[in-house]
């Protein structure tokens, strides 16, 4: 397991210079959570931009358990996203319970003071927040210290995020703040355009999609063994798992041999478990639990096809981009999803896999089964999916087009 980082207090590792010998620019880089094994791409992006020359400080309110920090960056734990003073904690649910607030501005209060030494200490030339809801508390310490900064929106922040309303009464104020919004999908773009944002602000940066070395296992390998589907994610209702097990329990009854492997830890978990006993498919799914991308990835690179079904959940949340898809596309699996957020984006249907209506398990599943027995056309669709995700969302874009976004903001700000 990786380390969290060095303290606080150890002074930032030494970041390769910018072309021309010229210092870092520093960056602060402000996320909720760091190290989920959910959120990979956001360890991506640090690596990414450390690598090219920012000294990055990492401001995150939670370090996960894969919270490793490359050379050139720093790991600063900064509980901002909760109160943090018993007086504050204690007011918060005096507000809530007696006058039914939502305390959302003593919230965006304490973030300020809790940002504000921060921000003092780091000097960031320019900042980049990795989450909407990081952004709304953000907002006022950034603004007082007159740091330019982009912010990347996630699905659950444009989606059920907004029943939140303090954090949706921020957002005009984010979108008035922010040099730019970052978004990996058109529909979240569309999304954040009708909520209030500037459509001219609104960037589509797409998450990079990698694989950490792993490669495709040859489909001479993967014909000799029974045809099976394989899901890496969490398991959350936006993620629907149960539904895949519709899907798999009908199509097993044309393919009575196929297998399932489904990875990932969640709050779905026991209702798929309490399914497949339900279903009696005990011997033909495999359950594993939430693992790191390389090795998660090295079990479905094994699979024929990668299934995966997004739908708005009951709360209103949604994918913003839905990464593990992309992931097993770029490992030669067909893909079964949903018309579903930007998914379309990177699934095209009839040509790398198949779309169906979200909550259509039926469809999912006889779609399922025609791959099944037909193994000639998984390959095809397989190949036809690296192509397409090594097209659009090659692993070097995004930090690319994130280093020049935050370079242009920084070079706007007054000496």
């Amino acid at each position: 397991m990786s380390s969290a980082g060095p303290p606080a207090s150890e002074a930032p590792p030494r970041s390769p210079q910018r072309p021309g010998g010229a210092a870092p620019r520093r960056l602060l880089y402000v996320v909720t959570n760091y190290g989920l094994l959910s959120e990979t791409f956001v360890r991506d992006l640090v690596r990414d931009l450390a690598a090219r020359g920012w000294a990055v400080t990492i401001a995150c309110s939670h370090a996960g358990p894969e919270a490793s920090v490359p050379p050139g960056a720093t790991l600063r734990p900064v509980r901002f996203a909760q109160l943090t003073r018993p007086a504050d904690r204690l007011a918060g649910r005096f507000e809530r319970t007696l006058r039914g607030g939502d305390g959302w501005s003593r919230l965006a209060r304490s973030a300020t003071r809790a940002l504000a030494p921060v921000i003092a200490e780091a000097r960031p030339d320019v900042a980049f927040v990795d989450d909407g809801r990081a952004a709304a508390l953000a907002v006022g310490a950034l603004g007082q210290a007159g740091v330019p900064f982009a912010v990347h929106f996630h699905g659950s922040d444009i989606t059920n995020g907004l029943s939140d309303v303090g954090y949706r009464g921020t957002l005009p104020q984010v979108f008035d703040a922010a040099g730019a919004i970052v978004l990996a999908s058109h529909h979240m773009r569309r999304l954040l355009t009708l909520e209030g944002a500037d459509p001219d602000r609104c960037r589509v940066i797409r998450l990079a999609v990698q694989t950490d070395g792993v490669e495709p296992v040859p489909w001479a390998e993967r014909r000799r063994q029974p045809p099976s589907v394989a899901y890496f994610g969490r398991l959350t209702p936006k993620k629907h798992p149960v539904a895949l097990i519709e899907a798999f329990a009908r199509a097993r009854r044309r393919v009575p041999e196929a297998r399932l492997t489904m990875i990932g830890n969640g709050p779905e978990r026991d209702r798929v478990v309490a399914r497949i006993a339900r279903h009696g498919l005990g011997e033909a799914v495999r359950l594993l639990p939430g693992l790191p991308r390389a090795e998660g990835l090295e079990i479905v690179a094994q699979h024929w096809v990668f299934a995966q079904h997004s739908v708005t959940a009951i709360s209103g949340d949604q994918e913003g981009f839905a990464l593990s898809p992309a992931e097993a596309a770029l490992l030669e699996l067909p893909i079964v999803s949903t018309w579903h957020n930007g998914i379309p984006e990177h699934v095209a249907d009839g040509e790398t896999g198949f779309l169906v209506p979200e909550h259509d398990y039926e469809a999912m599943g006889d779609r399922l089964a025609e791959l099944f027995a037909d193994p000639d056309r998984c390959e095809t669709m397989g190949r036809a999916g690296r192509r397409r995700v090594s097209a659009l969302c090659p692993p070097d874009a995004r930090g690319a087009a994130i280093d020049a976004l935050l370079t242009e903001l920084s070079d706007r700000r007054p000496s």
